[in-house]
């Protein structure tokens, strides 16, 4: 389990919210209305969520109203606790009830629990009741994945095979099958991730957001690379996103999007 968190958002009007890829296997227990996944024209309804690596958005719908606990998982521990390797999730949104048994009676005990804390015990115990050894995983795709982490992505995939000692074709090969995404993919993936929590960590200390200062602290190019790679990776520019996320009332004239507000 790499990140654990609450959430209860009550804006009152129906939105629709951004998924947007993670470096990390997503768990989403909801304890209250269910989880409304947008796929095309139909709306899927999941009371617990699990999600797969994935280099698109998941759009989900809801009334208003949010409330439940997000957790990020290790791809590489995925086999260990769900029974299957990463690489068999990636893209995929499903029921936490057909890989987790018990899921739905963890929801019902959330929804009863007395405050935060004794909600994160709960999945914190959940989650350690259900792992299991797994020998499957490499010990040099389990590097390769670290060494992305510490580089904020910018690990070739060249080096790492050279590092571990194995051909970057073979390299990829066990990234997909294991992490779910290649490693250039992952760590593209893994770069998108510390920007985004960079941008939204300003915005909680009330910071400017300065997009060229993001960029090139998270290893983009310039500032315009980072805003074509979250137009990619999440439909939209990094300050469309971020309005989407928190709200019309957040506005900069920044990354070339003139709107009212402060710079």
């Amino acid at each position: 389990m790499e990140r654990l968190h609450g959430y209860r958002q009550g804006v009152g009007v129906p939105r629709v919210h951004r998924g947007v890829p993670s470096p990390w296997l997503t768990m989403v227990v909801t304890f209250g209305d269910p989880i409304r996944v947008v796929e095309g024209s139909g709306v899927r309804e999941l009371g617990v969520v699990l999600g797969g690596l994935h280099t698109e958005p998941v759009m989900i719908a809801h009334e208003g109203y949010q409330t439940g606990i997000q957790v990020g998982l290790s791809p590489l521990g995925a086999r260990s606790l769900l029974g299957v390797p990463a690489g068999e999730l990636t893209g995929e949104v499903l029921a936490g009830e057909d890989l987790l048994a018990g899921a739905g009676e963890l929801r019902e005990r959330l929804a009863a629990a007395r405050g935060w804390a004794e909600r994160f015990r709960l999945v914190e115990e959940f989650l350690l009741r259900r792992e299991r050894p797994d020998p499957g995983v490499d010990g040099e795709v389990a590097w390769g994945l670290r060494r992305l982490h510490q580089t904020g992505g910018a690990a070739r995939v060249e080096e790492l095979a050279g590092e571990v000692g194995w051909s970057a074709r073979y390299l990829r090969r066990r990234f997909r099958e294991q992490v779910g995404l290649s490693p250039k993919a992952a760590g593209r993936v893994i770069r998108f991730d510390r920007a985004r929590m960079e941008l939204q960590g300003r915005i909680g200390n009330g910071r400017e957001l300065r997009l060229a200062e993001v960029a090139h602290g998270c290893g983009y190019a310039d500032q315009a690379h980072l805003t074509r790679e979250f137009r990619e990776l999440a439909g939209l520019s990094p300050v469309r996103y971020l309005e989407n996320e928190f709200g019309e009332g957040f506005r900069f004239v920044q990354d070339g999007e003139a709107s009212p507000g402060r710079r």
